[in-house]
């Protein structure tokens, strides 16, 4: 059998002259005690001391002053978080919390009597040997928890054209690796929570709150910075805003009386708290952006006892189920989701008494959530208020208030809070081992009774004056309340038709702004118009004085032959008659398009591309020219266009030409045919 493994303990005491608010490193005597041997050193310096309790890793660090280390207590917790987690830190002189007493007089106490003053050495060792005989208190900095965080190792800064790329790359193998996380953590059954921002593209970050040790949370998940994939993994102890000193009664059930708390949760990135005890006060309004499960707790725990939890949303978020299961309270969710009018409207109301306003929309939920609660059960809390007051009982509102909030009936309440007060008055009346003859008073006996139940009456009747005037000063102070309560009703109702009011005035300007926003919008539109016309206006002018000089011909333009298009032109035009036309796309005009373009009186059709057969007989049959565009020089400016009248006349001439040639070619077609016609009926004739 293997013998157990010898404790190792550290004491060290800060040197005279040294002070650890100074500029320079603060110098110490320590004491490193293994079994009975005990080794000292002198003149260590704070990051010596450091360098030293990683190296040796002792059980115990002992002090009699933990302040010695560092000038304020966030320094001090942040020196004792860089310790190993395994050794423990006790300041053998006790605690402000639980009581200090003298390091001599403790000394002497345990046998250990120091010479005189002890100087730095010899106190460094006697807070070591007071430590390993388990005098002290333990003082703790690090929660029951860890923190684990999955962000970009590297800063994603302007770049060429692989940085969409990276960003995109890295914002999904950040995604894998918190996947992989979760899955580790699901299948080693911890409990945690996390909170993630979410891209396009994966995830930028995300953060774990486990609920356990941070050995063993290292143990599965283990920190790294990945360069080439851009992901830095970060595993860390949380750590307490302030010192804790704990103490043997710490470690067991706490019997004070607690404040009963009623709390409002807005779950999210930034976490909202609301908390009010369970009369309706309320005594405090949170808020922390990235808080863990146990910083809730603990907040909650330093106000008072939870006994419900309650959200504004349904179903409960995740979140809000898991603190609400830790606590072992009530959970509470509206029937229906609050709008955000209605948030507004509970928690002003609720507020107002206490004179605590939300800071943020987030405590704003929580509130709401916290008044919701109460007027879900403002019923049942009126009730039991008027029952305590006629069994005289309104000193246990609160315990009884408690348990309507845990879904028990007012008649159930009261019963269970009358059967617990009875059973801590009632005496236990002693058993009889004998029996007892039966004997008669004598007179003297009964006078005597007499007068002790005279003396009873007189008392009962003094007690009865004394409740009838009790009740009569109740019955006051209730009016009181009644018209205290009328007149908070009524500037209520002036507070909310203020806020009814400053609503309805935020409505009107939010549609002023959108409608001064769509105004703007269509002078914008307007504008554009405006300039596109002046451009069109200057380019018809310009195309005018170049018409009248006669070097160009004007011409309009169809963007594709359609009677669809024509009809366009037609209206924008009117009965002016269009004298050329330029038509982009000819192809799927047939007769008919042909008709309704000769209908508006053109007399020159300038085509790019072929057009149909159908077409050209009819503008062929009305005389109208259609003349090729790439034998022509054509500019476009918006939506007119110009020729140069040299090359149109000369596309005239040789359109002229060629038809004349056609005509006479057809006009000599036709004589023959007519001549054989006429031969062919001589030859019948004959």
């Amino acid at each position: 059998m293997s013998e157990p493994e010898s404790q190792v303990l550290i004491g060290f005491d800060i040197l005279p002259r040294h002070s650890p608010s100074s500029k320079t490193q603060p110098r110490y005597a320590i004491a490193i005690m293994k079994d009975e041997h005990v080794e000292t050193f002198n003149m260590v310096r704070r990051h010596k001391l450091l360098k030293m309790i990683r190296q040796i890793v002792p059980h115990v660090l002992a002090t009699d002053n933990i302040m010695e280390l560092a000038p304020t207590e966030k320094t001090v917790i942040e020196f004792l978080s860089k310790i190993p987690v395994r050794t423990k830190v006790i300041q053998v002189t006790g605690s402000p919390i639980h009581g200090m007493i003298p390091l001599t007089t403790l000394a002497k106490r345990h046998g250990l009597k120091p010479l005189g003053h002890p100087n730095p050495v010899e106190t460094a060792v006697l807070v070591a040997k007071l430590a390993s005989l388990g005098v002290g208190t333990e003082i703790a900095v690090l929660a029951r928890e860890t923190k684990i965080v999955v962000s970009r190792a590297r800063t994603v800064r302007t770049g060429g054209f692989s940085q969409g790329r990276f960003q995109r790359r890295m914002h999904g193998a950040i995604q894998q690796i918190s996947r992989d996380i979760k899955e580790k953590l699901v299948k080693n059954e911890l409990d945690f929570d996390y909170f993630e921002t979410s891209t396009a593209h994966g995830l930028s970050r995300c953060v774990f709150f486990i609920y356990d040790s941070f050995e063993r949370v290292v143990a599965i998940v283990q920190p790294h910075d990945n360069r080439a994939a851009g992901v830095l993994v970060r595993v860390s102890p949380v750590k307490h805003r302030s010192i804790v000193y704990l103490s043997p009664a710490s470690k067991e059930a706490d019997s004070r009386v607690r404040k009963r708390l009623v709390v409002g949760i807005d779950a999210g990135t930034t976490i909202g708290i609301a908390v009010a005890d369970v009369t309706g006060k309320l005594l405090a309004l949170l808020s922390g952006k990235g808080m863990s499960r146990g910083e809730v707790i603990r907040s909650l725990i330093d106000i008072g006892s939870p006994v419900l939890i309650a959200t504004d949303v349904t179903p409960a978020p995740s979140f809000v189920e898991k603190l609400s299961k830790t606590l072992k309270t009530q959970l509470f969710t509206p029937r229906r989701v609050l709008s955000v009018v209605e948030k507004r409207e509970l928690a002003s109301a609720f507020s107002a008494p206490s004179g605590l306003k939300p800071s943020n929309s987030h405590q704003r939920d929580a509130l709401a959530a916290v008044a919701a609660v109460f007027q879900a059960y403002e019923r049942k809390l009126d009730l039991l208020q008027k029952r305590l007051l006629e069994i005289g009982r309104l000193q246990v509102a609160e315990e009884a208030a408690t348990l309507i909030l845990r879904d028990f009936s007012v008649h159930d309440a009261v019963k269970q809070i009358l059967d617990a007060a009875k059973a801590s008055q009632e005496p236990v009346a002693p058993q009889k081992t004998a029996r007892h003859r039966e004997k008669h008073p004598s007179s003297d006996e009964l006078s005597q009774m007499v007068k002790r139940l005279q003396r009873q009456i007189e008392s009962l009747q003094r007690q009865l004056e004394y409740e009838k005037t009790q009740h009569q000063e109740s019955l006051k102070d209730r009016q009181l309340y009644k018209d205290e309560l009328q007149a908070t009703r009524r500037q209520l109702d002036r507070v909310l038709r203020l806020e009814k009011r400053e609503q309805r005035m935020d409505e009107r300007l939010q549609q002023r702004e959108r409608e001064i926003k769509r105004l703007r919008q269509v002078v914008g539109e307007l504008r554009v118009q405006i300039e596109g016309m002046k451009r069109t206006l200057m380019n018809m002018t310009l195309m005018r004085r170049l018409e009248l000089r006669g070097e160009v011909q004007p011409f309009h333009i169809l963007h594709r032959f359609s009677q669809e298009e024509i009809r366009i032109l037609r209206e924008r035009y009117g009965t002016k008659r269009v004298k050329c036309v330029y038509i982009i796309n000819p192809s799927g005009g047939g007769a008919t398009t042909a008709d309704r373009l000769i209908e508006l009186g053109v007399k020159i059709v300038i085509s790019k591309g072929k057009m149909s057969h159908l077409a050209l007989f009819q503008f062929k049959a009305a005389q109208i020219p259609v003349l090729e565009a790439s034998e022509m020089k054509i500019t476009i400016i918006d939506e007119f266009g110009m020729v140069d009248v040299q090359q149109l006349e000369q596309q005239l001439t040789e359109w002229q030409k060629i038809h004349l040639e056609k005509e006479r070619e057809a006009a000599a077609d036709a004589l023959e045919k007519l001549i054989e016609k006429y031969r062919q009926e001589r030859r019948q004739g004959s």
